[in-house]
């Protein structure tokens, strides 16, 4: 009776084993005809030992668990040796911690030398099943009471889990050991004492461990939570740049655009303004584009913006109109600005020659100097500046005639 029992738990056990690594290993089952084929090959293996009254070393016993255990895994998951040996160890230390831990309180209660217990199977057997019926319920109940998300960050972080891996290591290698000695005839109770506190202990380490590795897990996770975050506003600063600079700036030369360079001046005209303004407009573009096309007109705008946006670093630049430029110099005097803008002229001058065009390239340009005790208004302001552009376009083309 004791055997047939010791056989059901046996497979309640197997199928308990299948449901918890289901949860826990993040791939999941691969095959589950092996799974089948696996319980029942595990059947076979326990109603041999039990029919026909075979009695192994404890330690021999929890070296083929092992081995078995991994075997088994690797067919049914398919995954990585390191998550295939954690979930054995974690199998294999409450098994054989709980089982330690009965053996140990059956000699103390019944007053037998441990070396008796283990070599009687009716005693075993019993021990068997009282170490399938507690492992049974505190597996269930990890599966209930543990979320699954929670098992799979356990087995995500690779060093977190070699850590925990390396202490459940450690304690199934210090029952291995322990275990070789409970054959030993010379024993007392204070010995039996102690092969109860080691698998109480076994069972404790075994769960600091998942603690540790689910902690640690927790702690990753909001790692990855803090950096997603991270990411996710420096995205949105690169869209809000994106945007801004699509409200803000003329795509087709980099320049600000009409109302922004008009606040601008609006703003430093609110304080003790000391600035002056280059108005610039672009001579000949129309025949340009009417003669040889629009594109030879939108090379020339180009052109020209390239030149102000490399001659006035820092300084504010905006396309007020097709062919017309403004360019606001804050704490710049006239003599600066004109020298600046005297430059860009030069510049333009060579676009012609330098890219070999055929028609002459070349801006008109008027800059005013406003100072602390200005009383004129923006438009006022732009309105002289334009008018000094006029008269300097004018007196070019006098003096080409």
């Amino acid at each position: 009776m004791l055997k047939i029992i010791c056989f059901l738990l046996f497979i309640i056990y197997s199928y308990v084993v299948f449901l918890y690594s289901s949860k826990m290993f993040l791939n999941g089952v691969k095959n589950y005809k092996y799974a089948y084929y696996i319980i029942i090959f595990n059947c076979i293996l326990l109603g041999i030992f039990l029919i026909f009254n075979i009695i192994i070393y404890e330690w021999l016993l929890m070296i083929i668990y092992f081995v078995l255990m991994y075997l088994q895994f690797k067919l049914v998951y398919n995954d990585e040796t390191i998550r295939n040996i954690f979930g054995v160890l974690c199998f294999a230390v409450n098994f054989f911690g709980i089982r330690l831990i009965f053996i140990g309180l059956y000699s103390i209660i019944m007053d037998v030398p441990i070396y008796l217990i283990m070599n009687n199977l009716e005693i075993i057997t019993i021990i068997t099943i009282i170490t399938f019926i507690i492992t049974i319920i505190y597996i269930t109940s990890i599966i209930i009471f543990i979320p699954v998300k929670h098992m799979h960050m356990m087995v995500t972080d690779k060093g977190n889990l070699i850590f925990s891996l390396s202490i459940l290591g450690v304690i199934y290698a210090f029952l291995l050991i322990n275990s070789n000695l409970l054959y030993v005839k010379e024993q007392n109770i204070v010995m039996n004492a102690v092969y109860v506190k080691i698998g109480i202990c076994t069972i404790i380490g075994f769960l600091a461990s998942l603690s540790y590795c689910y902690l640690f897990s927790r702690l990753q996770l909001y790692v990855v939570k803090a950096e997603n975050i991270e990411k996710e506003i420096q995205e949105e600063e690169i869209m809000l740049k994106q945007l801004e600079n699509e409200a803000n700036y003329d795509y087709f030369t980099s320049c600000l655009k009409r109302d922004v360079i008009y606040k601008k001046i609006d703003d430093i005209l609110e304080g003790i303004p000391f600035f002056c303004i280059a108005f610039i407009d672009i001579d000949g573009l129309k025949i340009t584009n009417d003669q040889y096309g629009h594109d030879e007109g939108d090379f020339y705008i180009k052109a020209v913006a390239e030149i102000l946006n490399s001659e006035f670093i820092g300084k504010a630049i905006g396309r007020i109109g097709g062919d017309e430029f403004l360019v606001v110099l804050e704490h710049t005097d006239i003599y600066a600005a004109m020298k600046c803008v005297i430059r860009c002229f030069e510049r333009v001058e060579n676009i012609s020659k330098m890219f070999n065009k055929p028609y002459s390239t070349s801006i008109s340009y008027g800059v005013i100097e406003v100072t602390p005790d200005n009383k004129l208004s923006r438009d006022e302001i732009i309105k002289q500046a334009d008018i000094q552009m006029y008269n300097f376009k004018k007196s070019r083309k006098k003096n080409r005639k």
